[in-house]
């Protein structure tokens, strides 16, 4: 299969501390966290895209062995790792469910019978601060032993709100990890896992992006330092906007070696129990703007919880019919429960609604004369709705619980020294059960934009027959070439939180997938080459929308993509020098999707979508968003002494970090399309040989490029866009890393 590994010592040396910098080193993969509710991958151009919040997410996440239902899990496997795999394409017989785009397998250290560990302290950019520190230590000699680490991060974001003359846009994160190796005879190993995590931020850290002369003037009677430079690092939001997350889990793993069972060898079980639960409370400010006209906050934290059971075995036998020389096989049992409560409470101030109306109206096509500016915000400044109609509250939630049982098995069959064929297969049942709910007291549906009141519970009922073949080939040591073939699968269920009816439900989406591949070690085994060809074919394939009040989930008749993607390691003849690098290349595009998402400036459903559809435009055959058709990256390593009689070194880096031209939103308005970046990293780190202690010296995105992570229209506001984006200044920081122990 095509999969890149990147090495925990890399993520230090380049001071990494979050996935979004770490998978940028891999071809045809995105990884966004505009904030921790909205944190998503794209593998190929497909996953769960941002602002998904009561869906799984379609690429895939594994931490240690344990899947996560969420893909805001993702930061908690970043720290103290070993390495993170990054598998890509359907991968539901090693991996389990919903892994239709591919994985994401983050491995953290275990612990260590000698006493070892390391500190490491970091100063950044805008009062930047991090912490990190493991420790591993024998309880018992060679029967157990633990780590523990854990990890600090405090950083102001540069984002001044002008509306609020409010500096304190920051954020604090704290995370904590506990791993236990129990050994208690040679055939057995338990391992016992858990972490926790508690990060504080600011909100949304939305900035306006293009504002409309209407919407210009109309801010300014609120706050007239108001501008839409979506790099100057600076908002209006009227809203005191939170966005907080908390996670736990806990796992028990076990493996047993058996021996010989039956026809079978080197016969071993594992099982795996697991724990983990997410709350992420947060605060939007739903205009986006200095104007009171409403927010929308969670009712309590949205919630999500797992707990799922796993039992494998391992062995292997001798050829069936004696064909070859051996097959490895591999069978287990899945049981998975989990449970989502998502909801919302949408606040709309008339007052606000009164004085956003020359703005309102310039979106729905109707432009006011601009003298009437001036009196609706006076109008809203005296409270002319005080007494006559009370702010309107819309109240929306869905709560779903599912039931995950399948069966899944693998068999490696060695028909020679150089041919292997893999046989994979999972079949599985899920049920999902939903309750979704709208309420409000409104008599005006236009200003709730369309709000519904309703109460629907239903059940979904869904099978899985996810198979799988492969084949290798090694004619000799240093290549081999492979292909397969895979089925993928990914639940259906319930949309929302909505306020409307129009998309309580979305179906399952499935993916079929082919590669073909070479991995290789070239010139006398100093460079290592990996390229795969690959083609996916989805059909329903899953979208989350926002439509400027609820962010629902549809799907897609049909969408493909095809691509290839290479990666390299290479030992030049000058050993001060090693040089890494990857080139990826993606064509992805809607299939038949002729009842599209549209811009704000359309308004129109095209005729085949009925007359009660959403305003809607003719997609198929056009692109996805989130998707670089190009993505590239090169880092040259050079390590030389600095003074050879102390055995003080040094080792400095540069990374070339290219990613092509792309959309932020389905509907492809021009307004979020975001130009190609090429960034420039460059690291410096001094230290001994033995590597008992480092300083690095870190600077990131030299070229000052500017790249956006998120784009909205402010669907009531037509016309007007706010992002969230990267800093466009370089970013400096300094690490100091202690290693403690035997570092042999």
């Amino acid at each position: 299969m095509s999969v890149s590994a990147l090495s925990g010592d890399m993520a230090s040396e380049a001071a990494i501390v979050d996935a979004q910098d770490l998978v940028q080193y891999t071809p045809n993969v995105k990884f966004t966290a505009s904030n921790p509710q909205y944190s998503s991958t794209m593998i190929r151009g497909f996953g769960s895209p941002p602002l998904a919040r009561n869906i799984e997410p379609s690429v895939g996440l594994v931490i240690d062995g344990i899947s996560y239902g969420r893909s805001t899990f993702t930061n908690d496997g970043v720290f103290d790792l070993e390495r993170l795999e990054v598998l890509r394409g359907p991968q539901g017989t090693l991996f389990g469910k919903n892994t239709i785009a591919g994985v994401l397998n983050f491995t953290t250290k275990s612990p260590s019978f000698e006493p070892e560990g390391y500190v490491q302290v970091a100063e950044e950019r805008l009062d930047g601060k991090r912490y990190e520190a493991a420790v591993s230590f024998p309880i018992i000699d060679d029967v157990l032993a633990a780590r523990i680490s854990w990890r600090k991060r405090e950083k102001y974001l540069g984002l001044y709100n002008t509306a609020r003359n409010d500096e304190k846009e920051e954020f604090k994160d704290e995370s904590v990890r506990v791993r236990l190796d129990y050994l208690p005879h040679e055939d057995i190993e338990l391992k016992l896992i858990a972490f926790s995590t508690e990060y504080e931020g600011v909100g949304n850290g939305f900035q306006s992006s293009h504002l409309t002369d209407t919407a210009r003037s109309t801010y300014a009677q609120r706050d007239p330092k108001i501008e839409d430079d979506e790099f100057n690092d600076t908002r209006s939001s009227n809203s005191p906007t939170y966005s907080n997350r908390a996670s736990d889990a806990i796992a028990l793993k076990a493996n047993i070696d058996i021996g010989d069972f039956l026809q079978f060898r080197n016969s071993s079980i594992s099982a795996l129990v697991s724990w983990a639960r997410i709350d992420t409370p947060f605060l939007l400010d739903t205009d986006f703007s200095p104007i009171n006209s409403g927010y929308f906050q969670t009712d309590g934290p949205d919630r999500y919880k797992q707990q799922q059971f796993e039992l494998r075995y391992s062995a292997d036998s001798l050829p069936l019919f004696g064909w070859g020389e051996s097959i490895d096989w591999m069978f287990g049992v899945f049981a998975g429960q989990a449970e989502s409560n998502v909801s919302q409470k949408t606040f709309i101030v008339y007052d606000g609604l009164i004085a956003l109306a020359p703005v309102i109206a310039e979106g729905r096509g109707v432009p006011l004369p601009a003298f009437l500016g001036g009196l609706f915000s006076q109008l809203a400044d005296i409270g002319i709705t005080s007494g006559l109609a009370e702010d309107v509250i819309i109240e929306t939630s869905v709560h779903t619980k599912s039931e995950t049982y399948a069966l899944f098995g693998q068999a490696d069959w060695h028909l020679s020294d150089s041919v292997i064929t893999t046989l994979g297969l999972r079949i599985g049942t899920e049920t999902i059960a939903g309750e979704q709910s709208n309420y409000s007291d409104s008599p005006v549906p236009s200003i709730t934009n369309g709000s519904e009141n309703y109460y629907e519970k239903d059940q979904i009922n869904e099978d899985e027959f996810s198979p799988k073949i492969a084949i290798s080939w090694s004619p000799v040591d240093e290549l081999t070439v492979f292909g397969n073939i895979s089925k993928g699968f990914k639940s259906g269920g319930f949309s929302g939180p909505v306020i409307h009816t129009r998309y309580l439900q979305y179906k399952p989406e499935e993916a079929l997938s082919a590669e073909l591949g070479i991995k290789s070690r070239l010139l006398q085994q100093t460079l290592e080459v990996n390229a795969t060809l690959y083609s996916m074919q989805f059909d329903n394939l899953q979208l989350n929308i926002f439509d400027g009040t609820a962010i629902f989930t549809t799907n897609v008749e049909e969408a493909e993509s095809w691509g290839v993607e290479v990666d390299f390691n290479w030992l030049p003849p000058m050993p001060w020098l090693t040089v890494q690098g990857s080139l990826g290349f993606n064509e992805t595009k809607y299939g038949n999707f002729p009842c599209g998402p549209t811009t704000w400036d359309d308004r129109d459903a095209a005729p085949e979508c009925g007359q009660d559809a959403a305003p809607s435009q003719d997609l198929s055959g056009k692109q996805l968003p989130y998707n670089p058709k190009i993505s590239a990256s090169l880092t040259p390593t050079m390590r030389f002494p600095i003074i050879p009689s102390w055995g003080l070194g040094a080792m400095f880096a540069l990374d070339v970090l290219y990613q092509g031209e792309h959309y932020l939103d389905y509907d492809l308005d021009e307004k979020t399309f975001q130009e190609a970046t090429t960034k420039l990293n460059a690291r410096l780190a001094i230290g001994p040989e033995n590597k008992r202690w480092a300083v690095i010296f870190n600077a990131k995105n030299l070229t000052e490029e500017q790249e956006r992570m998120m784009v909205l229209d402010t669907i009531i506001q037509g016309g007007n866009y706010v992002a969230i984006t990267h800093p466009d200044e370089t970013q400096y920081s300094i690490d100091f890393r202690y290693n403690f122990g035997n570092l042999d």
